[in-house]
């Protein structure tokens, strides 16, 4: 079952990353688990809770919304989580402040970590 909260990255996006999504810049994998939802979604949490300047503004169910600050600027990135109990995977989404253009890859580079952290914590 797909995730039913995230939304596509925009089209044509430089500073979104979705593991739904198919455009070329904005796909990503989602992140496998083999244990509960709930075991899941604590890894999640506690990936969250280990990066800097970050806070949950929402945790429902299967669903966790975070915010993330960068580092000099400190503008509000928003990440989000949905963990998939049918196909046993977490499918994220994470779009970078909505001011006009590219945020040079800064996006996709804090995903990347966030993923392989959250991989290390499911050990996936």
């Amino acid at each position: 079952m797909a995730a039913k909260r995230l939304t596509p990255c925009p089209d044509g996006s430089q500073k979104c990353v979705s593991s739904l999504d198919t455009q070329q810049y904005c796909a990503m994998e989602p992140v496998p688990f083999s244990g509960t939802v709930e075991q899941a979604k604590a890894a999640v949490l506690k990936v969250v809770a280990e990066h800097p300047r970050t806070s949950v503004v929402e945790d429902a169910g299967d669903y966790v919304k975070a915010i993330f600050k960068t580092r000099v600027i400190r503008w509000k990135d928003t990440v989000e989580f949905e963990i998939d109990a049918d196909d046993h995977v977490v499918h994220f989404r994470s779009e970078s402040v909505p001011y006009a253009g590219s945020d040079l890859g800064a996006n996709r580079k804090r995903m990347t970590r966030v993923r392989a952290d959250l991989v290390t914590a499911l050990g996936a």
